[in-house]
Order: structure tokens, then sequence, then C-alpha cells
């Protein structure tokens, strides 16, 4: 399913043939899309008059709200890809990946301008002239040389990398189109539709939500950020704007299954509901299609990297121990379940799942990153290596399994534990640590770390050091002091299993030399 087209042609086109349907609804603010396209244009010349070139990075550091999404797409039309930070992540994390990117301008809302001056206060910023119907923005010339263009860039999005660092994936306008052409086919969207949004800008569904709507003329609905955490508040803004199509990861359907399922009735205009990023559970999926049997329910996957590669529709109410399907691979996608020597496994067999095709990142902002990522098959053929182990049913659909390395879902979000453990490290008043993950039924994965340090005090203040530069999301649920070394297994290494076997003891606090903080 390869696609020439640009995501830029798409608002054109919806503007001037639907230029009077809402385009953005965001709680506060409402844009057609006549306004979204003008908007989008002064911001586009406004960068023009930058020196903006194609394939240059822009970041997008601001709050969701109908500006953002005109920010987005002014920065499209600009030629540019945009690069958008997450507004809630410690300001020190957006300077790591500012500094990495090596972007040709910064563009930010008055709240993330304010956070720049407190740790750059050498940046001139400056009023984006142009588009006033929605709010302020500002721009500011980052110092050094910009990165050399991307060919046919689109956007760069970051995920928790193995390095420490976090890794910046590539995907162009064809890589992105190719899954927004899926998407609007799939889901049979139409200018009717009203797109729930209640991902950050800076994760992988807004693909859909931005894309796919612009692309038909439907309605992107941007839950604020008031409503997300709270079921009912949730369930509300979802009624109030009419929500028909729904995409979201999975621990969000957990969590109002557990928190709003007497609520969930209320979305009886919901038509179809697509979820992925992690194991979708069968007492999930009965009380969402309990409430709402006529919802069409979608479970997908797909990494940052590959957008999605495989999809399975579930119909009816399932057996409680069913293991659903991550489903049968996307038209214009390839998938082959390899061994360690990359060879075929048998069905039914385990096996590291590899992708290849259209919807398939460019590679990382670092070529050493994509060289590490990339393999060749015995037939000549190159492919990404998820590090995602699945198995063929006998019904010829693919089930996920888990991970060959340290990386989690958490809440949905992509996590390397051995980023946490490299901040840990980073800190004078840590000698040893180690972190883990353990299953919960709501995030997934709650996360531990394991510290050993000279004084407990030092311990305490962790959770503020690690907010100051990591994610949320990153953030452990638990800090356990250890009094003594952390335990080794026969090689010498940090026995990261029986950690992780202690990390699910319910009965942690009552083991001997541990300290639980938090």
């Amino acid at each position: 399913m390869a696609s020439a087209r640009s995501l830029v042609d798409d608002l054109r086109a919806t503007a001037a043939r639907h230029g009077d349907r809402t385009a953005t609804i965001d709680g506060t603010i409402t844009l057609t899309y006549a306004e979204l396209d003008s908007i989008a244009e002064h911001i586009a010349q406004a960068l023009h008059g930058l020196d903006v070139r194609p394939g240059d990075c822009a970041v997008w550091h601001g709050a969701k709200c109908s500006l953002a999404v005109a920010a987005v797409h002014g920065i499209l039309r600009s030629g540019a890809g945009y690069v958008p930070v997450d507004p809630d992540a410690p300001i020190a994390r957006a300077e790591l990946i500012v500094g990495r990117i090596r972007p040709r301008v910064l563009v930010a809302d008055t709240a993330a301008r304010d956070q720049w001056r407190t740790v750059e206060p050498g940046l001139a910023w400056q009023e984006l002239p142009g588009p006033g119907l929605a709010g302020k923005l500002w721009f500011a010339i980052p110092k050094g040389v910009p990165r050399e263009p991307v060919a046919d860039l689109a956007y760069v999005l970051h995920t928790s990398g193995s390095t420490g660092h976090p890794k910046g994936v590539v995907h162009t306008h064809a890589s992105a189109s190719a899954f927004v052409d899926w998407s609007v086919q799939e889901l049979r969207l139409t200018e009717h539709d009203v797109i729930i949004n209640s991902a950050p800008l800076h994760f992988d569904p807004t693909t859909l939500h931005l894309f796919g709507a612009a692309r038909v003329g439907a309605a992107v609905a941007l839950m604020p950020a008031s409503a997300a955490p709270f079921p009912a508040a949730y369930i509300k803004f979802c009624r109030q704007v009419g929500g028909t199509v729904w995409y979201a990861v999975t621990s969000t359907l957990a969590w109002l299954t557990r928190w709003g399922k007497d609520l969930l009735p209320e979305l009886r205009g919901l038509r179809a509901a697509v979820v992925g990023g992690e194991a979708l559970q069968p007492d999930d999926v009965n009380v969402l299609l309990s409430a709402l049997p006529k919802v069409r329910l979608l479970n997908v996957y797909g990494p940052t990297e590959s957008n999605i590669c495989t999809f399975h529709e579930i119909r009816g109410l399932q057996q409680p121990d069913v293991v659903i399907p991550i489903g049968r691979v996307l038209p214009g996608a390839e998938i082959a379940v390899v061994d360690e020597r990359l060879e075929p496994v048998e069905v039914g067999r385990p096996g590291q799942l590899l992708v290849r095709g259209t919807m398939l990142m460019a590679g990382y902002l670092d070529p050493d990153q994509t060289v590490r990522s990339l393999v060749r098959t015995s037939d000549h053929r190159e492919w990404y290596a998820s590090g995602d182990l699945v198995r063929e049913n006998p019904a010829g659909e693919l089930e996920f399994i888990g991970r060959e390395d340290t990386q989690i879902k958490s809440r949905g979000f992509r996590v390397e534990l051995g980023e946490i453990e490299r901040h840990l490290h980073a800190l004078d008043s840590v000698h040893d640590c180690v972190a883990v993950a353990t299953p919960d039924a709501v995030f997934s994965n709650l996360i531990t770390v394991f510290v050993t340090a000279d004084h407990l005090d030092y311990i305490k203040a962790l959770p503020d050091l690690l907010r100051a530069g990591l994610p949320h999301y990153m953030v452990p649920q638990r800090i356990i002091h250890v009094a003594d070394e952390l335990p080794r297994n026969s090689n010498g290494k940090v026995d990261r299993k029986a950690l992780t076997e202690l990390a699910a003891r319910p009965s942690l606090g009552d083991a001997p030399g541990l300290t639980v903080l938090r």
C-alpha cells in the first residue's frame, strides 16, 4: 500500500472541500477546517521567513490544544518535519532532545517558552507572527549548526533508549501516509466522525488522530489534561463531543473497564475502538463489549518504528483464558518470525518478530542506532528487528509473548529500564541500582528500583531527583533501599531475575535488609 502523497496535501484539500466543518475541539477552542488551514498557512509563512528548509527539524513544545494542531500542520507546510516534545516532562529532557536533534527552530507556547528561559536564558524568543485566532506562539533559533535536512521528513518521535538516551524515530511523509491510508480505509473514516484523542502529541497514536481526521474532514477531539486522569470526566468528554472513533493504549481501556465500568454505556455513539501497545485481557474486552455490544473493537500491534503492522478484530465476548492475538499483517507491511540465527520458526514456536514495508521508519536520527536495529536474513532482505517475541497460532495469527531485552511498556509508553538506571548511576549518592518491572492489571507494568547507598537519607531524595530528568511514566513506583549488596548470580552479574521475583512479593517490606521508601 505505497503512498506518494504528503501529509500536507490533506489539510489543504479538506479545507477547500469542508471548510465549515469542525476540525478541532479541545474543551476551550473549536476550529473549523478553514480556520485551521488559515492558521497553519500563517505559521508556515512565518517559518519560511526564518529560512526553514524542506527536511529541517522544527521542535514543537507546548500543551495539547487546537493551536498545537495548527502548529504541527504549519511546520509540515513549511517543509520541515515536526519534533514534538513532552510538555509535562522535565525541561532537562527537552534540552537533551533538542541538543541531539539540532533543529532549525524551536516553536513553543507561552508556558513552554517560560520553561526554556529558566535553563537557556540566552535563547532569544520572539512572537511568531500570524496565528492570532487561537493564541500566541513563540520561536527561538537554537545555537549551533542545524542538522542536515532529511529527505521527505514528516516527524521525529522519541522513545526511551537502551543506551540511556531517547531515540529519535524518523518517519517520512511516505511511511506516515501509508499508515493513514490503511487507517482511513479499515476504520471507514468519514467527515461525520469525531476522533477522540487522549494521547499526548509526542505519542504515535496521534498520527491517526491528527492526519486521519485531516484526510477525510473528521473532527479530532483533544481531551483536556484536566479530564484525562478521571474516568467520569474522561467518559463525559467523549460523550459531550460525540466521539465515534477511539484509539488509545490498552492500559487506558483496562483503566476505564475497572474504574468507569458503569459509565461505559454512555459512549453509545462510539462505533469503533482501537487499542494497542500492550497485551489485551479478555476481561477488559468483555466489559467493553457488554456495555457497547455494537462497537467494532480492533487489537493492533506495532512499535513506533513501524506504525501499526498487525491487527486483529475481536468479534464477541471472549473466554477468560483466551490469548487475544495481535493478528495478521497489514497490507503494505511484511513480517517474519525468526530464531536467533534469523531463520523462520515453525508455527506455534516463539521467535523474534521482524518487520519491513511501507509503514516502517526511515531510521533513527543516530545512524549507529539505525544500523544496530536492522538485520539481514538469508534471502538478503533487510528487516527492522523489533525485539518482541511472538508466535503464530493455528489460525495463522500472531500472539505476543514478551520482550527479548529490558524494554517494557508502562501506561502505554515504551520504557527502557536501562535509561532509568543510567540516571540513577549518575547521582553521587547512588552506589549501585537495578530497575525491574512487574505485571500490573491496569498499567501493564510497575517499575521498582533497588538501590544501594551510604545513607538512607540519600535515597529519600531520589523521586524528586528522577522527576527532574525523566518523564512521569519513567519515575519508579517503588524505590527499595538494599542494606548490603545487590544479589549476584554465578557469573557475578546482578541477579535481575531474583530481584524481579522479589519485587513481585506482596510482603516486600518484610524482607530483611530492605527498606521500602516509596
